[in-house]
């Protein structure tokens, strides 16, 4: 039975991958990644390999437990996929110092990502930080 085209394959992981996060399921959302998974954050100057990536994911999610990613536009090339997404979430919980406000953002954001054997082995997030941080009242 064929599966589709690699770019259709690839789409499934990182359409996978979100759903995941959507959940709050971190384990269901690394398994869709490789070993060597790194992601580049707006926030942070180096790549964060997984364990890192994985720790700031949860300290995020706790931080903002309502979290949404909605998909806007997809596309495939290769192994590369790249995601339109908007994103919203409410500041509950504090996040390291900086003390939660209660307020919520919505933002849109660009992710590539690449794969390898059918798994995320990068993530690239380009945000709009300083709107999220003036929405967030952070600023």
């Amino acid at each position: 039975m064929r599966l589709g085209t690699r770019e259709q394959r690839n789409q499934q992981v990182v359409r996978r991958a979100i759903a995941a996060l959507n959940q709050k399921d971190l384990d269901l959302f690394f398994s869709y990644h490789t070993e060597d998974t790194t992601s580049h954050e707006v926030y942070f100057p180096e790549p964060l390999p997984r364990g890192t990536f994985r720790s700031f994911l949860d300290s995020f999610l706790r931080a903002y437990p309502d979290t949404h990613i909605e998909t806007r536009n997809m596309i495939a090339e290769g192994d590369t996929v790249v995601v339109e997404n908007v994103m919203s979430a409410t500041f509950t919980h504090d996040l390291g110092e900086t003390k939660a406000t209660g307020r919520s953002f919505t933002t849109r954001e660009a992710v590539v990502f690449e794969l390898a054997d059918g798994k995320i082995k990068a993530t690239r997030i380009y945000q709009d930080q300083k709107t999220i941080e003036e929405q967030q009242g952070v600023r």
